[in-house]
């Protein structure tokens, strides 16, 4: 029985296929803007968990106050705090970081990069404030001067040429021998980047004993907020302020994942609206279909068909519109999404990743048929309420 009211109202959409597929449209547009929206959100969501997950989970990072980008450039911290920070308890390394912005020029071509000074003795042992290995060359040891380690884009899209381990570049119009070449991560930000000594790099800048930035790394085992509390309380103390705000990447994490789930809800919102019009555009096809099929509805029910069953088709019939609708809806807001990833990809974002989330596939098709059948039952219910004289009686 169930199966032929699915043939039915299979028949009927392809009997009216201009009407039809004008109606599935709305449904389209709908069921498209939130699988994609939705995708690319959980891609973004994947591609925040992965970059954070690089700075590592037992890391602590301390800044100057109030920052809300990079520390570049920006003091206020020192070599006090940092050893301020070693005597704590708990606390396995401490890494004071300088950060500048330098004009760097490789084969002719110059652009403005993010240059990092690091300690020479923390990078020789591989303690570096990102969990990143090295695809060739070395970390630089104590010691050494002119010599950096680059980043994956450096190395390989940012300049016309290729950079490779000792090959030279010139930073502010000083040549520096390239030692080491980092994996990708997969952002810009972070692919980019040029570690150089710390030591060189206060020379060079001018910083004294300034930090722009202090990383603190938690021994195995240690609770890294009872942890950060001691740092807390100590720096306070030793420096009379509390002009310095610290952070983990999971608080960071946190509170993106936050900010990206209310912004999911509301881009989610917008495209339900193109749903609820898609819903709309079904209920007014359907009703159009019980006028132009009165008679029909009449024949029926003089042959024995119960208001039920009337009901039942018409419903069936709405509810596959939504359903094709729904299906084309999420094969094009997969599209999309992978779009989305490949142009993400050639701007620089590799982090990206887009997968085609099933779930989200079953609850698009469930909710475009759902809808679709929510749209005709007032139409359905309008053709079980007549009167079958009345209906043969239509002209």
């Amino acid at each position: 029985m169930i199966k032929d009211f699915f043939m039915y109202g299979l028949k009927n959409m392809r009997h009216r296929q201009l009407r039809s597929w004008l109606t599935i449209l709305g449904v389209v547009v709908g069921i498209a803007a939130i699988v994609s929206l939705i995708t690319i959100g959980e891609g973004l969501e994947n591609a925040i968990t992965d970059q954070f997950s690089a700075l590592g989970a037992d890391k602590i990072r301390v800044i100057p106050e109030g920052l809300t980008g990079p520390p570049a450039e920006v003091s206020g911290l020192t070599d006090d705090d940092v050893d301020t920070i070693e005597d704590v308890i708990g606390v396995d390394w401490v890494a004071g970081v300088t950060m500048n912005y330098a004009t760097v020029e490789y084969d002719n071509l110059e652009t403005i990069m993010f240059i990092k000074g690091y300690p020479e003795d923390l990078a020789e042992e591989g303690k570096i404030d990102i969990d990143l290995g090295l695809v060739d060359g070395s970390w630089y040891r104590n010691g050494d001067t002119n010599v950096a380690v680059i980043g994956d884009a450096v190395a390989n899209s940012v300049f016309d040429e290729e950079i490779r381990v000792n090959n030279n570049l010139l930073i502010d119009d000083e040549k520096f021998r390239v030692i080491g070449i980092l994996e990708a991560l997969g952002d810009q930000g972070s692919d980019t980047v040029v570690y150089i000594p710390l030591d060189y790099a206060r020379d060079k800048f001018e910083m004294g004993d300034e930090v722009n930035a202090i990383v603190v790394a938690i021994e195995e085992g240690e609770d890294i907020t009872e942890i950060g509390d001691k740092i807390a309380k100590d720096l306070e103390r030793r420096r009379d302020d509390d002009n310095f705000d610290m952070f983990t990447p999971d608080q960071l994490l946190d509170q993106l994942g936050s900010i990206l789930g209310v912004v999911q809800f509301l881009l989610g919102g917008i495209a339900a609206i193109s749903l609820l019009v898609g819903g709309i555009g079904i209920m007014n096809s359907m009703y159009t279909s019980v006028l132009e099929r009165t008679k029909q509805i009449g024949v029926m029910k003089a042959v024995g068909a119960s208001r039920f069953e009337i009901m039942f088709i018409f419903l069936i019939e709405a509810g596959l519109i939504g359903l094709v609708g729904g299906l084309i809806g999420v094969v094009m807001g997969n599209v999309f999404a992978f779009a989305v990833e490949g142009v993400a990809g050639l701007m620089g974002f590799g982090l990206l990743r887009i997968t085609i989330e099933w779930d989200i596939v079953a609850f698009a098709l469930v909710f475009a048929f759902v809808i679709g059948m929510i749209s005709g039952v007032y139409p359905s219910w309008k053709a079980a309420k007549l009167k079958p004289v009345e209906a043969l009686r239509w002209e």
